[in-house]
């Protein structure tokens, strides 16, 4: 098994944070039992945590060697790292009891109902986390709508993970969302018979062209990257494969990932607790 030692930074930086999960599955073969090393992590945020538990859970034989401080382990713990939970009723408990994060939830495919309560239910808690302007309840359910219900568009496996974290201090909340399906490039290819690069496949998402095999458009990825950045005056990232697609109000690019390969998609975004009204109107098409 590889050993994997993870180094993290204490600057919240929403690149620099990237930049850590990047070093983490740079020379990972895609498969290899992984021991994810976390023996000096202080501090962890969504896009690091949730791929790295979407990995352990999808590679038999891969885990964790515990942090050396005791409230990491403790909050990795609360958040149900790295297993994730499944129950609205296990959600609500775990929410209820710390209400700056939400548990690590697994979606599954063949649950629909239950799938769609926990959704609803993590929407909710983070409406409630960042106040009640207007707009912003349909400004947060939005893109974790779309963006979750094109895990299953794509994906074809049978779950994904959604993991939110809110930090009162600097009043902005970080999600990620991980599938480790067969990524957009394989998905154009498979569903429309497009072969593609990663980097070509994101800029296809990008523009709204469906990884469906029909003539729907698929402005679901674009939409919430629009609100998340324009509305919010968030960040942005898709990654799927070696390339990764970054975003902020006014800087948008595609970055090559040397050495990286994520098998399935990871989408990032960190919102900034808003002070006045939100209109996502002129950015749903």
């Amino acid at each position: 098994m590889k050993n994997v030692t993870i180094e993290t930074t204490r600057d919240d930086n929403f690149i620099l944070q990237l930049n850590v999960l990047y070093s983490i599955f740079k020379n990972i073969e895609n498969g290899e039992q992984i021991n994810f090393d976390l023996s000096n992590v202080k501090w962890l945020c969504p896009i690091v945590i949730l791929p790295i538990s979407a990995y352990i859970r999808k590679n038999e034989g891969s885990g964790y060697t515990k942090s050396e401080v005791d409230n990491v382990n403790k909050y990795l713990n609360t958040i149900c790292f790295p297993d994730g939970i499944n129950s609205v009723t296990n959600f609500q408990k775990t929410w209820q009891d710390h209400r700056s994060y939400t548990p690590i939830s697994v979606l599954e495919k063949d649950k629909e109902k239950e799938r769609e309560n926990l959704e609803t239910i993590f929407s909710n808690m983070i409406f409630k986390l960042l106040g009640s302007v207007p707009g912003i309840k349909s400004a947060v359910y939005q893109p974790i709508a779309e963006l979750v219900t094109n895990i299953f568009e794509h994906s074809k496996n049978d779950n994904g993970f959604i993991f939110g974290q809110y930090y009162p201090n600097k009043q902005f909340l970080d999600i990620c969302i991980v599938d480790r399906g067969r990524g957009l490039a394989k998905t154009y290819e498979e569903e429309k018979n497009i072969r593609l690069t990663d980097d070509q496949a994101i800029e296809e998402v990008l523009k709204g062209h469906s990884t469906k095999n029909s003539s729907e458009r698929g402005f679901g990825i674009r939409t919430s990257k629009s609100i998340v950045c324009k509305c919010f005056d968030g960040h942005f990232t898709i990654i799927s494969g070696s390339y990764a697609f970054i975003a902020s109000k006014n800087r948008e690019q595609l970055v090559s990932l040397p050495n990286f390969y994520w098998q399935g998609v990871i989408i990032g975004y960190r919102i900034n607790k808003p002070d006045q009204a939100i209109d996502i109107t002129p950015y749903l098409e």
